[in-house]
């Protein structure tokens, strides 16, 4: 899928069912954003402005573990952010084996399915025994 290009409705159904089942599973919020963003303080800088701003409208400034993917297609970048609740939860080593899969989805054209994926990765990466601890 090319920039600028929008989702299918039955695109968009997919990433919505696998937000929501991401959120079902694991008790985090999950958001995804796609399309071109900031990069004047850089990207992982302004994946985080954007988690903030997230906990902030859409929590009350509460931290019930929050999760950003965002995409950047034209300008081929990855960024997930985590709330210091979700990291408690997914860590930097299973969010880095959900960026190596995603891009390799968004390698051979598969924007979608990268996605989806990697919703579910970061689902399965919170683990059973983490979920109960958080619980």
């Amino acid at each position: 899928m090319a920039a600028g290009e929008a989702f299918t409705a039955t695109q968009t159904e997919r990433i919505q069912r696998a937000l929501a089942q991401a959120q079902s599973e694991t008790g985090l919020r999950f958001y995804l954003t796609v399309g071109p963003f900031s990069s004047q303080s850089g990207y992982k800088a302004e994946a985080q402005r954007l988690l903030g701003v997230l906990i902030a409208d859409h929590h009350g400034g509460h931290d019930p573990g929050v999760v950003l993917v965002a995409v950047d297609p034209g300008n081929k970048v990855l960024e997930i952010a985590t709330s210091p609740v979700a990291r408690e939860r997914i860590g930097d080593h299973e969010v880095g084996l959900v960026v190596l899969s995603m891009t390799s989805s968004f390698t051979v054209g598969d924007l979608v399915g990268g996605i989806v994926n990697g919703l579910r990765m970061l689902a399965d990466s919170t683990g059973a025994e983490r979920a109960a601890l958080t619980a």
